[in-house]
C-alpha cells in the first residue's frame, strides 16, 4: 500500500517565500495534499486557513511549545494554557495533533523520577485533549545533535511515559532522523512503538536533508515501517538541500510504489 507524504513546511518550500501561506501554494503544486507545521502562535490563522482550503490541503500536525522544561512540575499548571491555545490554534486550521516535547532534562534527578514528572504534566492535559478532541503527540528528539539535553531522546522514552498516562489522547510520534542519529536501530524500535504510533517523520542522517541525501536505505525502512502495520502519513521534515519539489521526487517515487 502507497505511503502519502505530508512537507513540513518551517524547511520545505523555503523557495516560495517567507509566508506560510506561498508555501502552502506551492506545496500544493507540487502534489502535496497534507502539510505541518511547527508553532501557531502570532501567526496569521485566517490566511494560513484560507491558503489551506484555496488548495485542498490539510493541516495534520503542529506543536505546542518547544522550551517549557516539564520535569520542573511548577511549569505544569502554565503548560495546561499554553496547550489549550496550541489546540484552539490547530483546531481553527483543521488539526487535531498537537505534538509535545518534554523539554530539557536535570541532571540531579533519575531519569525515572524526570520521566514520571513529564507523565504527571500530560495527565493534566489530557482533559483538555478530551474536551477539544485533539491528540497530543509524544516526539522524542536525539540530544547528540539537535537537541541537546533534552530529556526524552530516545524513542523508548516517549513510550514509557505514554505507558504511565495510559490514555487514547496520548500517542508517539516516531521520527526516524531522530531515532538513527541517537543510535537507535529501527527495526528494533518499531515493533515496541506500534502499538502507540500515530504518526512518522522522516529526514536522512546524516545531515538531516531530504531522503536520499544521506546514508539511511530508504526502500528498506519505508517496508520496515509498513511490515509493522504503520498504514497513515508520513510527514518529510528535513532540509532540503535543492528545490524542494525536486529533492522530494525521489521518497515521492518510493513511497508511491510501495
Amino acid at each position: 500500500m502507497p505511503f502519502e507524504l505530508s512537507v513540513n513546511l518551517e524547511y520545505g518550500f523555503h523557495e516560495a517565500g517567507d509566508r506560510i501561506e506561498d508555501r502552502i501554494a506551492a506545496a500544493a503544486a507540487a502534489g502535496f495534499r497534507k502539510v505541518e507545521l511547527f508553532l501557531l502562535k502570532d501567526r496569521d490563522l485566517p490566511a494560513i486557513r484560507q491558503a489551506l482550503d484555496d488548495h485542498g490541503v490539510t493541516l495534520i500536525s503542529t506543536v505546542a511549545d518547544y522550551l517549557t522544561q516539564l520535569v520542573d512540575p511548577a511549569t505544569h499548571e502554565g503548560f495546561c494554557a499554553t496547550f489549550r491555545q496550541a489546540a484552539e490554534n490547530a483546531l481553527a486550521l483543521g488539526c487535531r495533533n498537537v505534538v509535545v516535547t518534554s523539554g530539557r532534562g536535570v541532571p540531579w534527578l533519575k531519569r525515572p523520577v524526570q520521566l514520571g514528572i513529564f507523565a504527571d504534566a500530560l495527565k493534566r492535559l489530557v482533559p483538555i485533549a478530551e474536551e477539544l478532541d485533539v491528540v497530543i503527540l509524544l516526539e522524542s528528539a536525539n540530544t547528540r545533535h539537535d537537541h541537546p539535553g533534552v530529556l526524552c531522546a530516545m524513542t523508548e522514552d516517549s513510550i514509557v511515559v505514554a505507558e504511565m498516562v495510559d490514555s487514547l489522547r496520548v500517542r508517539v510520534l516516531y521520527d526516524i532522523y531522530h531515532s538513527v542519529v541517537e543510535g537507535e536501530d529501527p527495526a528494533a524500535v518499531l515493533p515496541r512503538v506500534a502499538p502507540w504510533l500515530a504518526h512518522v517523520q522522516i529526514a536522512d542522517a546524516p545531515g538531516r536533508g531530504e531522503p536520499g541525501s544521506g546514508a539511511i536505505d530508504w526502500p528498506a525502512m519505508l517496508r520496515l515501517v509498513a511490515a509493522n502495520g504503520y498504514t497513515g502519513p508520513i510527514g518529510i521534515e528535513c532540509q532540503p538541500t535543492g528545490p524542494s519539489a525536486e529533492a522530494f521526487a525521489l521518497i515521492r517515487d518510493l513511497a508511491a510504489a510501495l
